[in-house]
C-alpha cells in the first residue's frame, strides 16, 4: 500500500507550528499549493521542514481550473443576485468577524522565520481590507474571476507575489475547498489542516451542493452538524497523545527530523497498521455528534494502540527492560529474580543502590537480551509509538541506559 503524501489546506503557510510537528511525525510528506512567484515568510519550524525537502511546494496546476471552476461559474450565472445579497462586496461592513481573525485572511498569524510581523514585511497593501477572505490569483481561472468580480462579489489588487482575489470569506473557503479536493483526487494526496473549518475539502463539490450552501440559506452552523475531522487523522493524533508529551512545542524541530530518519521502517508499519485499522471502524465516521465521534475513537486507539504498547512494554520488561515511563520516575527499583542474578554474576555489590545495580545490569547484558528486545520492537506494529516515547520524552537515566543498551 503506497503511504499518501499530504495536501494542506486552506493557506499556504501553516498557521500551528505544534500541528506541524504532529503532521511531520506521520506523513511521508506535506504538499501545499503555492503559487511560482510567492515569496514565503514560513515560521521557523516550516522553513527547517521545508529545507529538509519534507514540506513541498506544488504549483496551482491550471488544469484544476475549468473542472473546479465550471460550477462556480453556472452557480454564479444562475444565482448572482441571490450571491450578491448574503456575499455582495457592498455589503462587507455586515459581514461580521473580520476574516484574518476566524483564519481566512491574507496572511494573518503567518510570522516569518526571521521573526518579522509587520506590514512592510508581509508586503502588504491598503486595499487589503481585513473582513476580505483572500485567494491568490493563481489559483483561480480567469473566466471565473471575471464573472465574480462582475457579479459583485469580489474585487481583485496587488498583494504579495502577484494578484489576488478578495471576497466574503466563506467564498474564499468553499472555492478552496473544491480546489484542494480536486487536486488532492487527481493527485492521490490526503487532505490535511491545522484550521477549525466550516466545511472540508471532503465534501464533494458539485454544483447542487454548493447552491445548497451558498444559496438555498442552510441551517446556521452551530444549530446544525458540523463536519468531522479525518477518521485517520484523528486516530493518528489520538495515539500520538499517548505517547507524545503535551509540550511538543518546545521539542526542537531538528529532533522531528531526526526520528523520522532514524525509525523510518518503523513510521512506514504503523502508517499502514493505522489504515488498517480505521478501515475496520469505519462506520463510526457516521456518527453526528462530534464528542460520541471521539468517544468512540478514544475506545479503538485503547484497543489497538494502548493495549499493543503495553503489550510491548510487558515483553520488553520480560528480558529486562523497564518501561521507559517506569525509568523516567524510578527512585527505587526492586530487581526481578532474573536481573538481581544477573547482577550477582556480574559481581554487583548487595551494598548498591536497585538503580545502580539495574544499571549495572544492563552494561553486562546478555546478548540475546538485546536481540529478544530488538525482536519485540521490530515486530510490534506500534513499535513508532515506543520509539517517539522514548526520543521526545528523554531523560537522564534514560539517555545513560540507552549508551550502554543499544536498541
Amino acid at each position: 500500500m503506497v503511504n499518501p503524501i499530504a495536501l494542506y489546506y486552506p493557506h499556504i503557510h501553516v498557521r500551528d507550528d505544534t500541528w506541524l510537528k504532529y503532521a511531520a511525525l506521520y506523513w511521508p510528506r506535506m504538499g501545499r499549493l503555492r503559487p511560482r512567484d510567492y515569496p514565503l515568510l514560513d515560521s521557523v519550524v516550516s522553513a527547517r521542514l521545508h529545507a529538509a525537502g519534507w514540506l513541498l511546494d506544488i504549483e496551482p496546476p491550471q488544469w484544476a481550473w475549468p473542472q473546479v471552476g465550471q460550477p462556480f461559474l453556472e452557480l454564479i450565472n444562475d444565482h448572482a443576485q441571490a450571491l450578491r445579497d448574503r456575499f455582495g462586496v457592498d455589503r462587507i461592513d455586515t459581514w461580521g468577524v473580520p476574516a484574518a481573525e476566524a483564519g481566512f485572511g491574507y496572511a494573518g498569524g503567518v510570522r516569518s522565520a526571521g521573526g518579522r510581523d509587520d506590514a512592510a514585511a508581509r508586503g502588504e497593501v491598503t486595499w487589503l481590507n481585513p473582513r476580505f477572505g483572500f485567494v491568490h490569483a493563481s489559483k483561480i481561472g480567469p473566466e471565473v474571476v471575471a464573472a465574480a468580480v462582475d457579479a459583485g462579489l469580489a474585487v481583485t489588487g496587488p498583494g504579495r507575489g502577484g494578484t489576488w482575489v478578495g471576497m466574503h470569506p466563506e467564498l474564499a473557503h468553499v472555492y478552496t475547498c473544491a480546489l484542494t479536493e480536486r487536486v488532492a483526487t487527481e493527485d492521490h494526496l490526503q487532505p490535511v489542516t491545522d484550521q477549525e473549518q466550516p466545511h472540508t475539502a471532503l465534501s464533494g463539490w458539485t454544483l447542487d451542493r454548493l447552491v445548497h450552501l451558498l444559496v438555498d440559506r442552510p441551517v446556521a452552523h452551530d444549530e446544525g452538524p458540523r463536519p468531522h475531522p479525518d477518521l485517520l487523522d484523528s486516530f493518528v493524533f489520538m495515539a500520538f497523545a499517548t505517547v507524545v508529551p503535551a509540550n511538543l512545542d518546545t521539542v526542537p524541530v531538528e529532533k522531528i527530523i531526526e526520528i523520522r530518519s532514524t525509525f523510518g521502517a518503523e513510521l512506514d508499519a504503523f502508517r499502514t497498521y493505522a489504515a488498517e485499522q480505521v478501515q475496520e471502524f469505519a462506520a463510526i465516521e457516521d456518527v453526528r455528534d462530534l464528542a460520541v465521534r471521539r468517544e468512540y475513537l478514544r475506545l479503538e486507539v485503547d484497543r489497538t494502540v494502548t493495549t499493543r504498547l503495553n503489550g510491548l512494554r510487558e515483553r520488553l520488561r520480560s528480558v529486562g527492560l523497564e518501561s521507559v515511563y517506569a525509568l523516567a520516575n524510578v527512585k527505587s527499583v526492586a530487581l526481578p529474580p532474573l536481573a538481581a542474578l544477573a547482577a550477582e554474576t556480574a559481581g554487583v555489590p548487595a551494598a548498591l543502590t536497585a538503580p545502580a545495580a539495574l544499571a549495572a545490569c544492563v552494561v553486562s547484558a546478555p546478548v540475546q537480551w538485546r536481540r529478544q528486545r530488538r525482536a519485540a520492537i521490530e515486530e510490534s506494529p506500534v513499535s513508532y509509538l515506543f520509539r517517539l516515547e522514548r526520543e521526545v520524552s528523554p531523560t537522564k537515566l534514560i539517555d545513560r541506559l540507552r549508551k550502554v543498551w543499544p536498541a
